[in-house]
């Protein structure tokens, strides 16, 4: 088996109140997959601010007892250009490993676009991106724009423009996986230390959203399922497309220009794998047997 070496950039905030909690479950999904094995931890504002996402960071490590280093980052879109402990384990790890490092980028992309800004090298050394963010479609986001493009959208029109093979993974896709009481009921039978975590800080989060999206009964797992892409890609569809981000104002974040690419524009310089189907329930099956395999 060939393990993609990842750095996760996040912006954790499991177990803070009214906050989401899916890169908390996003950091453990990686460590317990075997396919990828985690570099370290980039941490950026956005559910959270940057410190309290640090503290949430390595609250997750201790309860996986997992020694995966963490570096905080960028506490505002107005670091953007500004070096950090983040920032400088990103362009220092990738330099090291050309072509070698994957980054999977779930936050806003302010320690990402600065890693490329600061260093000219950092995107073609890159072996890919994996982005969540951005939505054609979901309501209200897809006027407004997606949460983690809207935080910081210079910063994710850099970073979708640059010279890198890249995935987007937008709402779309991410809403076709959703957490319900059932999955719940599955780590609550299980006796581990992570278990008896998730058990802890899940419910909280979890009748909040069956309220909001009364439909679904439950909550979307964002980041774990732009996290599964690195661990089995079938669970996708792979569709090409050229677009951009809006940069700033009310709107920033929002999609634009996007086109689909027919088959004989595929290597187009530029383009952005966007699956636009997930099997949704194979996904959470697959999550959930990692969460309880620890």
């Amino acid at each position: 088996m060939n393990t993609e070496r990842v750095i996760l950039d996040t912006d954790p905030a499991i177990g803070v109140k009214f906050r989401d909690l899916d890169d908390g479950l996003a950091i453990l999904f990686l460590l317990a997959s075997p396919e990828v094995h985690l570099e370290g931890l980039t941490i950026n504002f956005g559910n959270v601010g940057a410190d309290r996402g640090f503290k949430a960071a390595r609250e997750v490590l201790q309860v996986a007892d997992a020694d995966t280093p963490v570096y905080p980052g960028s506490a505002s879109k107005a670091d953007l250009g500004k070096m950090n402990p983040a920032v400088e384990f990103l362009i220092e790890t990738v330099k090291a490993n050309p072509k070698e490092i994957t980054v999977l980028a779930v936050a806003p992309l302010t320690n990402v676009a600065t890693a490329m800004i600061l260093d000219d090298t950092f995107a073609e050394n890159l072996k890919g991106l994996i982005v969540m963010g951005g939505t054609f479609s979901f309501p209200f986001f897809s006027f407004f724009g997606e949460f983690n493009f809207h935080n910081d959208g210079v910063a994710a029109s850099r970073v979708i423009g640059a010279p890198v093979p890249k995935t987007l993974i937008t709402m779309d896709v991410c809403s076709q996986a959703v957490f319900q009481d059932r999955h719940l009921a599955r780590i609550r039978e299980k006796k581990s230390q992570v278990a008896e975590y998730l058990a802890g800080v899940i419910p909280h989060w979890l009748n909040l959203n069956k309220r909001v999206f009364f439909r679904k009964k439950g909550f979307f797992p964002w980041d774990p399922v732009a996290a599964a892409y690195l661990i089995d890609r079938t669970l996708f569809d792979d569709n090409r497309y050229t677009l951009d981000v809006s940069r700033t104002g009310l709107r920033a974040g929002r999609l634009i220009h996007a086109r689909p690419l027919s088959s004989d524009e595929k290597d187009i310089p530029g383009a952005v794998t966007v699956p636009l189907r997930l099997d949704g329930e194979r996904f959470m099956e697959l999550l959930l047997e990692r969460l309880l395999s620890f």
